[in-house]
């Protein structure tokens, strides 16, 4: 239950580490981080086992709260990241690194580097990393293949989901409420 909890916290750790301006891709306008609170399911599968959970993330530059639910809404881990580290609570256990790739090799034996992914929820690269844009509007950044999902029928300025690849490990990202 702990390594379920942990791989569930950590593929999404929304916790970015960048927090300087970009520019949208295609356009002139900067995109600041700005904070945001978002809910919705997570999804990862890696080498064919999956595991899927509800999340509420709370982003407010430069701390991120994100809890991770069971189906029954139960919380069942939790993980802070602020500027002095990055810490998981689970099973009545706490776990802390200096960021979220230590933690995720402390606890899980591999690194995920899914510190972007503050930036990539809401459909752009995160600055400060090069990046890729394929014709097919997918982005290649980190050695993530990330494709954004919007709805056809609301406009919205973020992606309804997203979806990251990288080497056996997919994690998918779908926003049910964003604030």
């Amino acid at each position: 239950m702990i390594r379920r909890a942990a791989l569930l916290a950590m593929a999404l750790l929304l916790a970015g580490c960048a927090h300087e301006a970009l520019f949208r891709p295609g356009s002139s306008q900067q995109a600041a981080d700005a904070p945001f609170s978002v809910s919705g399911r997570l999804s990862a599968t890696l080498d064919g086992k999956g595991h899927v959970a509800n999340f509420d993330w709370r982003h407010q530059p430069p701390r991120d709260e994100v809890a991770i639910n069971s189906p029954l809404g139960n919380t069942v881990a939790k993980v802070l990241r602020d500027p002095d580290g990055v810490t998981l609570l689970a099973d009545g256990k706490r776990w802390q690194a200096d960021d979220v790739e230590s933690l995720t090799r402390q606890v899980m034996g591999w690194p995920l580097p899914l510190s972007n992914l503050v930036w990539w929820i809401r459909g752009l690269p995160a600055p400060g990393a090069p990046s890729r844009q394929d014709a097919d509007g997918s982005l290649e950044q980190q050695g993530w293949r990330i494709r954004f999902i919007r709805d056809a029928d609301v406009e919205a300025d973020h992606p309804k989901r997203v979806e990251m690849q990288r080497e056996g490990l997919t994690v998918k990202v779908v926003v049910q409420s964003w604030q």
